[in-house]
Order: C-alpha cells, then structure tokens, then sequence
C-alpha cells in the first residue's frame, strides 16, 4: 500500500478495504510505548486486541527482542532516506514468527508508521490447522492463493469454487491471467506489486465458468507456507455494487440537469428548502442556493388562498400532483407553475415535503392564447373546421357543431356526413388538392341540413411546418342562402316586368340568344309568337289604368298555365308580348297558339269581358337575323288585326319575305 493510502479514512470503502485486507495493518505513533491509533481486524485477531485500539501501546503485546528488533528498524529508517524496510520478528505467546513491513504515514494530519505484518512460518500444533488455513477455508469470503512467480491458482476456498462456477480441481489447473480480463503483462505487473506490498487493493474485471464478467475489487498481500511466499487474495463482487453507483450517478446527473425543479424543504409554518437542483434557482431567479434557502416557501406564494387550499389538500391526502399555482420569483415576477410535493416521514418522526416545480408560464400563455381565439372562432357565424395533417378532425367551433352536429373524426367521414355527394366530389377531387399545392382554395359548395342543401361559400386553408410538412387543413364556410336569394331576388328584378311577372324585352333577347345558339348546334327549331290585348287602349280609357294592370297580369297568368317550363314569356311593350318556343316547329308553335287565343278569349277579365288577342307566328331559320324575324311576325300580327282580331296569323315564309324585301 502506498503512502497515500495511509491516511485517515475517508469514507466507508476505505475502512471496509483495510478491514477487509488479509494480513495485519497497524498505525502507531512512536510515543509512550508505541502508542496505536489503528488496527485492522487481521491485527485485532493476531495481537489479541480488543475494544478501541486508540491510545493502547504495541509494544507491550511483542516480545523484547521483537520490540528491539523494531526499535533498531524504525532508527535505521529514520537515519536513511529509504521509504520503508523490513524487520523480522520471532513471535511470542505461541504466535508464528513474522516480518514487518515498516514505512512512514500519514494519519489524520500527523505523521505516523504503518506497520503490515506478513507471517513467515505455518507450524501447526497437535490438533489445530494450520494459521492460514483458518483465515481461507473457514472465511466465507471469496479467496485464491496464487503463486506470484507465474500467476498459478494454488488453493481456492469453498466460497471461490461456488463464484467462479469452476471445481476446486479445475480452479488449480487455471493461472490467474485465465480469470482477469487484463492483459497477461499488466496482470504480471500487478502480482509484483502486490508481493512487495506496494499496492494491496485493486479493482479487476473477472471472468466466470459461464463466460459472464464480474466487476471484483481484490485485496492482496504475501503469505509465507511451508517456506514458500505466494499470494492470498481476497476477492469482493461489486459488480451490483457499481452498477448501483452507476445508476446513483445518472440519478445525480439527471437530477442537476432536469428542465423542472425539484426540491425539499421543511414541513415548519417558516418552511424553507433544504434542497433544490439548478433548475429551481432558475425558476425563482435566484442567483444562488443560499439566497433560496434563505427565503421562506411561503413567500413565493402570489395568492395567500392558495397557500391555504394547497396545505390543506396536502395534510388531507399527503400528496398534491400537478397542482396550477401563481407564484412569484425572488425578483417578484410572476410565474405560472404546475407543482407536485409529497409528505415524507422519516424514521425519527421528523416531516419534510419534497417535490417537483415546472414553470408553465410559457404554456399557460399560448393556452390563454389559444382560448381567446377559440372564443373569438364560438363567437363567428362562420363555421370553422380544423383538421390535423393525419386528416382528423380536430376541432369544429361553436356555429359549425349547431348547423352539422358531431362530425366523425376522419376527414373523409366528416366530409360525407356534411356536405351533398356533388359537393364532396368538387372538395375532394379540386379542393383539397389546389389548397395543399397553392395554400388555399376558394368556390361555392354546400352543406347538409334537416332543411336540406344550404348554399355556402368555402375556403380551405393549408398550413405548413417549418420543414414543409402539412400541419393542418382548415375550412371555413359562410352560409350564402340569404345572398343567394337576394341576388337571384335582384336577377329577377333585374329580368323580370314588375307588374306582369313575364321576363322583359332585354332578359328576351339574351334568352333568345343562348337558345338559337343551342339550336343551331344541335339543329332543332326555334319558333316565336308575338301578340297583343284587341282594344287595349279602350279598356284603359273605360275602367282606368288599374283595372288595365290587372288584366295585364291576368293575361299573362292565363297564358302561363298553358306553357312548358322551357318556353319564355316577355312582355314586349306596352299590351304586346313574345313567347319563345324551344325545340317547336311551326306547326307545334300554331296548335299552342290556337289554345292560347281560346283560353284568353274564355278567361273572365271582369269588368272588361269580352277581351281577345291577336298572335303572329314565325319559325326563325338558322341564320336569320332576330331583327328581321321581329318584322315578320310584327305583319303576321297586323294581318291578324286587319283580318277582325282574335285571330292567329302565320309570318311570311323567311325565303319569300328576304325576296320581297330585296325587291323592294
């Protein structure tokens, strides 16, 4: 053992290594007979000291010569500048001669002398075994004797038989280099270092009959039988031992470097931390443990009513988990934190409270956050939808869950359950795509109510992460029913004649427009009828303006009722009118109109009765100008007229009238 083992123990491991050590260790000081500050059980065992070795004297348990031999040992080191040297002594009291190892020390600041003593003869008396043999094969220990010269195992005890997994035979055939998991040099080294006492503890790595290695720490030193010196080795498993420290020593890391605070204080009313890791000085802005100490738990309470309740639930249930407190730093700001304590008893009765503080201010203020806008989206009229990037829905506001109810959770679930099939096809085969490839997507779709299709407007919304991943896909829809009617209200306004309900002249001629298109491409007729109320004038002129009105729309309700749902009825101008007939040759235009000649000359306009009209019908040809159809049914009309009224007259042929013109 080195000098620098040889001062005062300063822990647990150090004592039990020199109890633990094979041969006899003791520390003196040469003083009122060889004053002895320490002994190790060895030397307890082989002196015959008993109770506290402190302040008994050495040299009243050797024999004189022993004592001389010392004496002119230590003055010879003394006088020469060795760092140790060796005195042989003869024994007394029956005991086996030995041989002292005497070297300097240093023992609780003071110099001193180590004495190891390593005994040199094994004689047995009648009966007894020998001196070592009752220090290895009795000792419960794990033991090997080796041979220092070339590393051979020449005993083991029954202790080392059961560790290694191996038999006592087979141990004997093994050298020690087959057991450590060091090199054969370093072990060769190491076995040098121990038969000269210049180091008796080591720590190795040992490999068992299975092959599983063992962390060991081996105390060593010579031992002499049968005039030969070999090796007793003292081997203790702390294989469980370092892997206890191992994970002690990442509890203590984890411990310094978790994000959260964690901490102890005392369970008096003026409680203060006996414990805290870096990151409650952090937390509560401390700028050191002694100033966080130093402060009363209690103060960094913000409100005095939480204290109250939260030492209340903590006498009632003896733990608190994940409580949210306000709290304020030493610096007075103030914190959000979600606290966790639990009461600990100790053996003695003594109470102390530890726990766990995470400062949350961050997350309370994104949550404070997040509720105002979830406030702000209950309160649209709007409905808003969210779904994540696995497409669930996540969230759906206020008026979104009153108009749809509970939407299923899968994104295409919720689409089926919200929105008509044409609908659903136009987000799913446009929508969704446009808005992941250019962020959004605007278009007029609908949903379903128990009232049936409701118009919307939609617009979908994609948000991207930092790494370009979708994040979300947002909707939000406006019901348009109410524009949508007042707008199809101002279309009609717009088309329509207000009195008579028929489409006026310039919602006709578009109407007219679009239909000949159509016809010319699918090559089906197109046939017109103008006509007007017989002596509409004198019926103003008898009843008045009103009951002309009425008759007005009387007529063309009259009229109505008789047609399809594709013909158009315009009011012209004045008491004239024009019906378009789609997809009607002349032949059909002049049966319909016959039956409207006779159901207006039937209806009863009272007070004006006996009312008729005039009609003039025309097919148009392809290629003939509106204007022109215009001028041939206006002199159909005239004939109709000049021929006594309450008539239906054909329009000139387009072939014969186009000549008549061009003669003209």
């Amino acid at each position: 053992m080195n000098e620098g083992n040889l001062t005062v123990p300063a822990d647990d491991d150090l004592s039990r290594l020199l109890h633990a050590l094979p041969l006899p260790v003791l520390v003196v000081r040469i003083q009122q007979g060889w004053q002895l500050h320490y002994a190790n059980d060895a030397a307890r065992c082989y002196l015959g000291v008993g109770g506290k070795v402190e302040n008994q004297a050495l040299l009243q348990r050797i024999a004189d010569v022993d004592r001389q031999a010392l004496e002119a040992g230590m003055a010879a080191l003394i006088q020469s500048e060795l760092a140790e040297t060796r005195v042989v002594c003869q024994g007394a009291n029956g005991k086996p001669p030995f041989e002292v190892l005497l070297r300097r020390a240093i023992w609780q600041g003071r110099a001193a002398w180590q004495l190891t003593l390593v005994p040199l003869a094994q004689e047995s008396r009648p009966g007894s075994e020998p001196f070592y043999k009752q220090m290895f094969n009795t000792n419960p220990a794990i033991k090997l004797l080796i041979d220092p010269v070339d590393g051979r195992i020449v005993d083991a005890n029954a202790s080392a038989v059961a560790f290694y997994g191996h038999s006592l035979d087979t141990l004997k055939q093994l050298s020690i280099t087959d057991i450590n998991c060091l090199g054969p040099d370093e072990v060769r080294a190491n076995l040098a270092r121990a038969e000269s006492c210049q180091q008796l503890f080591f720590e190795f790595r040992h490999r068992l009959a299975s092959g599983e290695i063992r962390d060991v720490n081996v105390y060593s030193g010579p031992v002499v039988l049968d005039g030969r010196e070999y090796l007793h080795s003292i081997i203790v498993d702390v294989t469980d031992e370092k892997r206890y420290y191992a994970k002690l020593e990442g509890y203590n890391e984890l411990f310094h470097n978790l994000p959260v605070g964690v901490y102890r204080h005392t369970a008096d009313p003026k409680g203060h931390f006996t414990a805290a890791n870096p990151a409650m000085l952090r937390i509560f802005e401390a700028d050191s443990r002694q100033e966080l100490f130093a402060a009363r738990v209690t103060s960094l309470y913000d409100c005095p009513r939480e204290i109250e309740s939260f030492l209340a639930d903590l006498e009632r249930d003896g733990a608190v988990i994940r409580r949210p407190l306000r709290l304020r730093t030493l610096k007075g700001r103030l914190i959000h934190a979600e606290v966790t304590v639990h009461r600990q008893i100790a053996a003695d009765g003594t109470v102390d409270f530890s726990g766990i503080v995470e400062d949350v201010s961050a997350r309370h203020a994104a949550q404070v956050n997040q509720d105002r806008l979830t406030h702000l989206l209950d309160a649209s009229p709007d409905v808003v939808s969210i779904a994540d990037a696995g497409h669930r829905v996540v969230y759906l506001n206020k008026a979104g869950r009153k108009l749809l109810g509970v939407l299923p959770d899968a994104l295409s679930d919720a689409l089926v359950s919200a929105h008509p099939l044409w609908a659903r096809r136009l987000i799913e085969e446009k929508g969704i795509p446009y808005a992941l490839e250019h962020g959004y997507w605007y278009a007029e779709t609908a949903v379903l109510t128990q009232s049936g299709e409701l118009p919307i407007s939609q617009l979908i919304v994609t948000r991207r992460d930092e790494n370009g991943k979708i994040d979300s896909i947002a909707t939000i829809m406006r019901d348009i029913s109410q524009a949508k009617r007042y707008q199809a209200e101002l279309e009609y306004h717009a088309g329509h004649d207000p009195l008579t309900g028929a489409v006026n002249r310039n919602r006709f001629i578009g109407l007219l427009e679009r239909e000949r298109q159509e016809a010319r491409r699918d090559a089906r007729p197109v046939s017109l009828v103008m006509f007007d109320i017989d002596h509409f004038k004198r019926i103003n002129d008898t009843f008045g303006h009103s009951v002309g009105d009425m008759v007005l729309h009387k007529l063309v309700r009259t009229c109505s009722a008789l047609l399809r749902e594709v013909d158009v009825l315009a009011r012209w101008g004045g008491e004239e009118f024009m019906l378009l007939l789609p997809g009607t040759p002349l032949a059909g235009a002049v049966t319909l109109t016959e039956r409207l000649r006779r159901a207006v000359e039937e209806e009863d306009f009272t007070p004006a009765t006996g009312l008729t009209s005039s009609f003039g019908v025309a097919q148009m040809e392809p290629e003939e100008p509106d204007i022109q159809c215009y001028k041939r049914l206006d002199e159909a009309l005239y004939r109709a007229k000049a021929g006594g009224r309450n008539r239906v007259c054909l329009a000139e042929p387009f072939d014969v009238f186009a000549q008549r013109r061009k003669a003209q």
